[in-house]
C-alpha cells in the first residue's frame, strides 16, 4: 500500500479516525470522554494525548475553535 500512496496502512487507519473523531467534535454534544469511548479509546487521557499529538489542540481546543467559527 505504502508504494502507491506513500502512507502505511497504519497512517491511512489514522487519517480516518481522525476525521471522523473531528466530526463528531464538531457535530455532536458528547463529552470528550464519550466520544473517546465511541471510537474505542482505551481513556479520554490517551485519546487526549493522540489527539494533540496529530493535531497540535486538545480535543476541547478544537471543538471550542470550531464551535466559535460557526457563529
Amino acid at each position: 500500500m505504502k508504494d502507491t500512496s506513500g502512507k502505511t496502512a497504519g497512517e491511512w487507519i489514522d487519517e480516518i479516525v481522525l476525521m471522523a473523531v473531528k466530526g463528531m467534535l464538531k457535530s455532536s454534544n458528547l463529552t470528550i470522554a464519550q466520544v473517546a469511548d465511541e471510537f474505542h479509546f482505551s481513556n479520554a487521557s490517551f485519546f487526549g494525548r493522540y489527539f494533540k499529538a496529530r493535531t497540535g489542540q486538545t480535543p476541547l481546543e478544537y471543538r471550542s475553535l470550531k464551535l466559535k467559527k460557526k457563529d
